[in-house]
């Protein structure tokens, strides 16, 4: 009976041996995603940050689609932040996320092994360079290589890294390391534009489909994503001049402009602008998406509107005839301004204090045809030159002209940043600032006008005025701290700690001190005029991309951990450098961008300076990117040249006078403990 029952344990137990396992959960698809209860969406870390876009969607507009599709089926967002493009690739082809939530070009290698949704936009490619029978720069993993093996089979290629940007590809070509490279149209314009160099050697034929991405077996899920991004108006059409109506069909609305102070420029990662933010409200009364067109100068403007490549011109026009007279019509104003005497010492405050007074202002502003009216009249001396009214206000500052005439609106911004301007007399009559539209445009000119009428004097727009143009965030301080012990601010312990443990001791903590003092005056309550916070004036978005929790900016750990962790990433923009003159680099970059520095030590190179030390050299480039042609030829767009220059220096010499003061400190307690003691009592 024993053998028997031993049998019958031995058939049993084969016959569990020989049963299929029960196959595991599937990782992607609609099925998994529901089961989990959560979609895991894939974005590229710093993916736009100091790039300004030209056109299209910004990331964070697709990410919060994105995040609503999640919403709108009871699903959690999970977010899968990877450090480069191809790693954002292959989160989704090996079932570490669901969703590429980025704009990927359409290839057929990559149709072989990911699913697409829909077309969100679509580009053509043009290839750039010096000459096309030397070496071609392609970034790894960019649909670029497929492209060069279609036309140019035979070409020699050199990889570059997939992080390559058209400013990385652009300096290849200028330095010699390549002759040629392919771009997207919008990027590759640009690079042409910003170089004498280089050419527009070849426009590709193919118009080329950017999707998001999804695992192959992932169909039911690209089925509801391209059924909501319908919805959603997310999907791209073909430049095209469009009408009220099309606007709202479509969902978003196209903002031609020129970058500039006043209407769109790129600061620590986020896309700033009174132009910019005044039509976002009025998108956003409508239920619209903004998408931000860049024009390369204004004399592109009515050009662009015309071809249907935009919807309004707002880049702080009037109404003139020729404008008019080319197809243009123009909303009510939104802004009026008056011309306006500026000076850096007492302000001019009537016509009687302008004899003998030499005014300079660009010849090519309307200031120049009002001083040479005043001229006879006042005594005044009109001096013209070819330069940007910003960089005139910034040499205004500087003592070396005595005063110039600019927009009140240019004029406020700019004494908002710099203490040494003084504003004076201003001209009447206020001449208003307009929104052009084409003149067939009649319905989508009156929903403008409604949207001003009811808005221009309301509590939104006086906010956002005195946003850029009234703020009292200045660089001057009451007093400065003085310091007279061991402890520079009450921060000194958290800095210390978080400078170990997060940047590994990269650079020292009296230096990230010092450049507190600069950003907020150890005050852990500051905010400023875009949303910066706290002690090292983190911006929301930048706390997002190193890991920080935006809402707890205030508190001094969590800010001065966010605020080292961005330095280190600034720091790490520039690995050619040695230590020292890369610390001045990464303090440029954390106050301007590491964009507009990186274009700094390019235009460095073409003036013969040294792209490798910041003082007297590329800080002397960073203030030629306010000037012209280098203004407009910019890749980054508009630059307050001149705060990136103060803010390095008035850093150091702060660390250098903590440096000194602790050596002092030292000296002083050696010389105390070696004092010989006087004599003892008998």
């Amino acid at each position: 009976m024993r053998d028997i029952a031993l049998a019958f344990l031995a058939i049993a137990l084969i016959g569990v041996s020989c049963s299929p396992a029960p196959e595991p959960p599937p990782q992607f698809g609609w099925q998994a995603i529901e089961a989990r209860g959560s979609i895991r969406l894939a974005r590229q870390q710093w993916a736009g940050f100091d790039t300004l876009p030209r056109q299209g969607l910004r990331p964070e507009h697709y990410e919060r689609i994105a995040e609503q599709f999640a919403e709108q089926h009871g699903l959690s967002a999970e977010w899968v932040v990877v450090p480069g493009f191809e790693d954002l690739l292959a989160s989704v082809g090996n079932g570490l996320a669901d969703v590429v939530v980025a704009p990927v070009t359409i290839t057929e290698a990559r149709t072989s092994r990911l699913l697409f949704t829909a077309p969100l936009t679509h580009s053509r490619e043009w290839v750039i360079g010096t000459a096309t029978d030397g070496p071609f720069g392609i970034p790894k993993g960019r649909a670029f290589a497929e492209s060069l093996a279609r036309h140019y089979p035979d070409a020699e290629v050199t990889l570059l890294p997939d992080s390559a940007d058209p400013l990385d590809v652009l300096n290849r070509i200028e330095q010699g390391e390549i002759t040629a490279s392919i771009m997207d149209e919008a990027a590759a314009r640009r690079a042409v534009h910003s170089s004498d160099a280089v050419k527009l050697l070849r426009a590709l034929p193919e118009t080329r489909h950017l999707a998001w991405a999804l695992h192959p077996d992932a169909a039911t899920l690209k089925e509801r994503l391209d059924a909501f991004l319908a919805e959603r108006h997310a999907i791209d059409t073909a430049h095209e001049v469009r009408d009220w109506d099309a606007i709202k069909a479509t969902g978003y609305l196209r903002m031609v402009t020129v970058t500039g102070p006043t209407t769109y420029y790129l600061w620590r990662g986020e896309r700033l602008g009174f132009e910019q933010e005044l039509v976002e409200f009025f998108a956003k009364a409508h239920g619209l998406e903004l998408e931000v067109v860049v024009a390369p100068s204004s004399s592109h403007l009515a050009e662009w509107l015309l071809e249907g490549r935009g919807d309004l011109i707002s880049a702080s026009w009037f109404a003139t005839p020729d404008r008019v007279d080319r197809g243009l019509a123009f909303s009510e104003p939104y802004l009026e301004v008056k011309q306006t005497f500026v000076t850096a010492r007492s302000p001019m405050d009537s016509l009687e204090q302008l004899a003998g007074r030499e005014v300079v202002v660009s010849e090519a502003a309307s200031q120049a045809h009002t001083l040479a009216e005043m001229a006879t009249s006042t005594g005044l001396e009109p001096r013209l030159v070819d330069r940007l009214t910003t960089a005139i206000l910034g040499d205004v500052a500087a003592g070396t002209y005595d005063a110039t005439l600019a927009d009140s609106h240019q004029a406020e911004l700019a004494a908002q940043f710099d203490e040494r301007l003084r504003l004076g007399l201003q001209l009447e009559p206020p001449e208003g600032l307009r929104w052009a539209v084409l003149s067939q445009h009649t319905e989508l000119r009156q929903e403008l006008d409604t949207f001003l009428a009811g808005e221009r004097r309301g509590y939104d727009f006086n906010v956002l005025y005195r946003k850029y143009f009234q703020n009292e965030r200045r660089m001057q301080r009451q007093h400065e701290d003085r310091v007279t012990g061991d402890d520079l601010s009450p921060y000194d312990e958290v800095v210390q700690s978080e400078v170990r443990e997060v940047a590994d001791g990269a650079f020292d903590w009296r230096l990230v001190v010092a450049q507190m003092y600069q950003e907020s005056g150890f005050d852990p309550e500051s905010s400023s005029y875009a949303g910066a916070q706290g002690l090292l004036q983190v911006l929301p978005r930048t706390a997002r991309e190193v890991g920080a929790d935006p809402s707890r900016l205030h508190e001094p750990r969590s800010n001065i951990r966010a605020g080292v962790r961005y330095l280190e990433w600034t720091w790490n923009r520039f690995p050619d450098l040695a230590p020292g003159p890369r610390l001045w680099f990464a303090l440029a970059a954390y106050n301007a961008g590491a964009g507009h520095v990186r274009e700094a030590r390019r235009v460095a190179r073409q003036q013969d300076l040294d792209p490798n030390a910041w003082f007297d050299n590329v800080e002397s480039a960073m203030l030629l990117l306010a000037e012209e042609p280098w203004a407009s030829q910019s890749m980054h767009g508009y630059v307050r040249a001149a705060e990136p220059v103060r803010y390095v220096r008035q850093i150091r010499d702060r660390y250098r006078a903590y440096l000194d003061h602790y050596r002092v400190l030292n000296e002083d307690r050696l010389a105390s403990e070696t004092q010989p003691q006087g004599a003892q009592p008998e």
